[in-house]
């Protein structure tokens, strides 16, 4: 259970990372794809385009190497509800988005939702499975 726990955590982490480091590469192009979502005003999407991509690396990190798992978690999963949500609402107006998770992509509409939506319900589930493991390997090492 652990060994389960410990490969989700790594998956995670990276994925955490390579969306961080995608982002910082092309700041602009990732500003563009926040304001493609007609959710946000200007400057909110200004700040997030700074912001989100050194989050994605601490967060990465943090679930990578263990270094306040706890609060990381939190994070992870919210960020990743709140990306999600974006998404469907996006598909549900029939927005021709382009996701920005990965740096520069095919645009959703064109490629379909299917697939980002899906990777973000994986990353939940991916999530889910390392706490329930995490904490069946230290219930099983207490006793």
């Amino acid at each position: 259970m652990k060994l389960l726990s410990r490969i989700a955590y790594l998956a995670l982490g990276a994925t955490f990372i390579w969306a961080g480091v995608a982002k910082l590469i092309d700041p602009s192009a990732f500003l563009s794809s926040i304001l493609t979502y007609e959710v946000f005003g200007y400057t909110f999407a200004v700040a997030a385009s700074l912001f989100m991509p050194y989050l994605e690396l601490c967060v990465g990190f943090s679930l990578a190497t263990g270094f306040l798992r706890g609060g990381a978690r939190w994070l992870a999963g919210g960020m990743t509800v709140v990306f999600l949500l974006l998404l469907i609402q996006a598909a549900v107006r029939g927005l021709d988005v382009d996701c920005g998770c990965f740096g520069s992509e095919a645009k959703a509409s064109e490629t379909g939702f299917l697939w980002p939506i899906s990777r973000d319900v994986l990353m939940l589930a991916a999530l889910f499975v390392a706490v329930i493991c995490e904490r069946c390997g230290r219930r099983k090492s207490e006793l």
